[in-house]
């Protein structure tokens, strides 16, 4: 292996469990700015939301080291874990020991959507991909580190990641109760996609979907699949505050990318960053203390917002609205795009 910086997240987090606390270092470095955007989205206070974000990578460095917690996915992880960080806290439950109980599932919520099962159904690694390249619309270079590969090699794995979604998708679909004509579209609608269903069998598919709501909405969903995923699987992770997340990492890539061209002139930010720099030791000095009892060897202590050894995924407690591939005919929906104006792509 390459120096740490150079690993991707399952290097590190398989690092993390061999008792590595650099590697755990270096998947804070990368994910702890995306926390602190949705941490300062759920919380007004500045102090309080770097005491979660410390709290929350503290709790997963023990329950990685402990065998549990992501393989490959260390982001999604990350955000639904600082959701319960958040909660708990409102809630008063900041003494040592507090347990994070599990969530309990909505019936209605959208963790029920076929496509959320079907995500949490794929390959992490596929799931890290999909994640940041769908639902936080990243592009090939900026999770290329994060997979421990190429921006090529990540553009082709997200590819691969997409064409599995939509296959596995179709599949969840096949199984359910369908109408006469909609097996055989639900079928072709992969081909249609990447343009390979010849035009007769294209002609046929079009037609079909022209009458049916349901195989009109799968292959809406199928066809979008980074708005989808922000759609069914982004709330879950982040919770209602997903879209201002969203919001707040677009803005900070765009930052990003202006101080790459040009410098603030002046002085005006020294002051500001002084109180940054006070709050981020407070909240780091946590992590390092977590950092060097885990190096250490030492038995886990169960911190201030410990998620459980379950999946971290909690509901958003309000029901999800109606997908359309959920519906039977109910009318002709809108002309479906054909194979050449091509599927946009998240």
């Amino acid at each position: 292996m390459g120096a740490v910086g150079l690993q991707g997240d399952a290097d590190l987090l398989a690092a993390t469990r061999r008792g590595n606390a650099a590697a755990y270092g270096a998947l804070y470095e990368r994910h702890a700015p995306a926390a602190r955007i949705l941490a300062r989205r759920l919380v007004r206070d500045p102090v309080e939301a770097e005491t979660a974000v410390a709290e929350t990578f503290t709790a997963l460095l023990l329950l990685v080291r402990d065998g549990g917690g992501p393989r490959e996915a260390f982001r999604p992880w990350l955000l639904a874990a600082l959701r319960r960080t958040v909660r708990d806290r409102g809630r008063g439950k900041r003494g040592p020991g507090r347990r994070t109980p599990p969530a309990d599932p909505a019936p209605t919520g959208p963790e029920r959507a076929p496509m959320a099962r079907v995500f949490f159904s794929l390959p992490e690694r596929w799931r890290l991909v999909l994640w940041h390249t769908g639902a936080e619309r990243a592009g090939p270079a900026e999770v290329a580190p994060l997979l421990g590969l190429a921006p090529d090699g990540a553009a082709a794995l997200a590819r691969t990641a997409r064409e599995g979604l939509r296959q596995a998708y179709i599949r969840a679909r096949l199984g359910g109760d369908l109408r006469i004509g909609c097996r055989p579209a639900l079928r072709k609608m992969p081909a249609h996609l990447r343009g390979d269903l010849e035009r007769r069998a294209a002609t046929a598919l079009e037609e079909h979907m022209d009458g049916c709501a349901g195989c009109h909405g799968v292959f809406l969903e199928l066809a979008d699949v980074g708005r989808t995923l922000r759609r069914a699987v982004g709330p879950l992770v982040a919770g209602p505050a997903f879209p201002a997340y969203l919001a707040g990492l677009e803005r900070a890539r765009g930052v990003r990318g202006r101080f790459r061209r040009w410098r603030v002139p002046g002085s005006w930010w020294r002051p500001l960053a002084a109180v940054a720099a006070v709050v981020a030791l407070t909240a780091t000095a946590t992590l390092a203390a977590a950092l060097t009892v885990a190096s250490a060897g030492g038995p886990p202590v169960s911190p201030s917002g410990s998620p459980p050894s379950g999946e971290p995924f909690p509901s958003p407690g309000a029901p999800s609205p109606a997908s359309p591939a959920d519906r039977c005919a109910t009318g002709p929906p809108a002309r479906t795009p054909g194979a050449g104006s091509g599927p946009s792509r998240p």
